[in-house]
């Protein structure tokens, strides 16, 4: 008989699951259309994106918070972008297609951190804003003609966003327990 109690949030879950959605209600405010310049969109979209990863390992690991915790710490397996997208991948909770969204997203987020002069109409960060492809799979194959790098990463972003969320109620139904066999 399957226990329908596992699908009921409990303890640290619950606040997650807030956090999450409040998180989500605050980057909607910032992430509009009308504003912010191109710095603040990539570096927004970016983190944002690697807090949902964070979720999503949460809501799949065991209930351990100090093992886990640690994990998470900066210079730790998980402490960074590149780290909780190859964790989640291997793990089976994303797909390939959202892993390689994923980490042309840090590279972008990472461009616009460490370069002053970045932009989205330089060379290079075009090419991988053009490069995005989850969106084109959920929303259009074929993006408006008169599309520009920055609205593809916007889109790229947000469409990510949306699978990603749902990803974390699939990690919780696949949660991990602690082995307590002894």
């Amino acid at each position: 008989m399957e226990d329908k109690n596992r699908f009921i949030l409990k303890g640290k879950a619950v606040d997650r699951y807030f956090d999450l959605n409040d998180s989500l209600m605050e980057f909607h405010k910032l992430f509009t259309y009308e504003s912010k310049d191109d710095r603040t969109i990539a570096i927004l979209g970016g983190t944002f994106l690697e807090m949902i990863l964070e979720h999503i390992l949460y809501a799949f690991f065991p209930e351990d918070e100090k093992e886990v915790e640690e994990m998470m710490l900066f210079n730790q397996p998980l402490g960074n972008f590149s780290g909780k997208i190859k964790m989640c991948y291997c793990l089976g909770l994303i797909d390939k297609v959202i892993k390689d969204d994923l980490n042309l997203v840090r590279k972008i987020r990472n461009e616009f951190a460490h370069n002053l002069y970045a932009s989205f109409e330089n060379d290079k960060l075009k090419s991988w804003c053009l490069a995005l492809k989850w969106h084109r799979v959920l929303i259009s194959s074929t993006p408006p003609l008169e599309a520009n790098a920055r609205d593809y990463f916007r889109v790229g972003v947000n469409s990510l966003i949306m699978h990603l969320n749902g990803c974390v109620s699939i990690a919780r139904a696949e949660k991990r327990t602690i082995k307590n066999d002894f």
